[in-house]
C-alpha cells in the first residue's frame, strides 16, 4: 500500500521487519546500535546529505516537529550520509538553526544498506516495538496535516496540528 504526498511517496510494509542492529555515530563519535532506540517511543530515521536540496528543504519542518513532540514519544534521527559526515552536518545545523535534532551519521552506510535506501531523502517509520512499518521516499512538510495523519495511523502517536509535548 502506498500513499502519495505533495512531493513524497509513502510505502507501508505488509510484512514489517526489525530495524537494523547496525550502529550509527553521534557527534561525540560514539557508536550506538540503531535497534537500541525504540522502546516506549517510536522512531523516524531520516537518511539525508547536505548536498541534497530536497533533504535540506525538509529539515527545518522536521526540526519543528521534534520541537513539538517529546522524544519520549517520538525520536527523529537524521542520519547524514555525506563523506564529511558529522562535521558537515553540524555546520548545516548551525547555519540553518536546527536545534531539536541530533547530529548523527550512517558513517559506513550499513544501516542504509540494511534498509535498501536509494534516492534521498528517505525516512523509515519505526514503531515502539522496533519494527519498520514503512518508508517515506522524498521530502515532505513534516508539519502538514497529511503527514501528521500518516504518523498517527502508522505509529499510533495521537498527533494533531496543535500537538505539543
Amino acid at each position: 500500500q502506498s500513499q502519495a504526498f505533495e512531493s513524497g511517496q509513502f510505502r507501508a510494509y505488509a510484512d514489517p521487519k526489525p530495524v537494523s542492529k547496525n550502529a550509527f555515530y553521534n557527534n561525540q563519535g560514539e557508536k550506538i546500535p540503531l535497534d537500541s532506540l525504540p522502546g516506549p517511543r517510536a522512531l523516524l530515521v531520516n537518511f539525508w546529505t547536505t548536498w541534497c536540496t530536497p533533504c535540506r528543504e525538509e529539515m527545518p519542518s522536521m526540526d519543528r516537529l521534534q520541537a513539538r513532540i517529546s522524544q519520549e514519544r517520538l525520536m527523529i534521527l537524521p542520519l547524514v550520509r555525506d563523506g564529511k559526515g558529522i562535521s558537515e552536518a553540524s555546520r548545516f545545523y548551525r547555519t540553518h538553526e536546527i536545534t531539536h535534532l541530533p547530529v548523527a551519521a550512517d558513517r559506513f552506510g550499513k544501516i542504509s544498506y540494511d534498509h535498501r535506501v536509494g534516492a534521498l531523502p528517505q525516512t523509515l517509520f519505526v514503531d515502539q516495538q522496533g519494527m519498520v512499518k514503512g518508508m517515506l521516499i522524498g521530502a515532505v512538510d513534516w508539519e502538514s496535516e497529511p503527514v501528521l495523519q500518516l504518523l498517527n495511523s502508522c505509529l499510533n502517536l495521537g498527533l494533531n496540528e496543535t500537538t505539543s509535548r
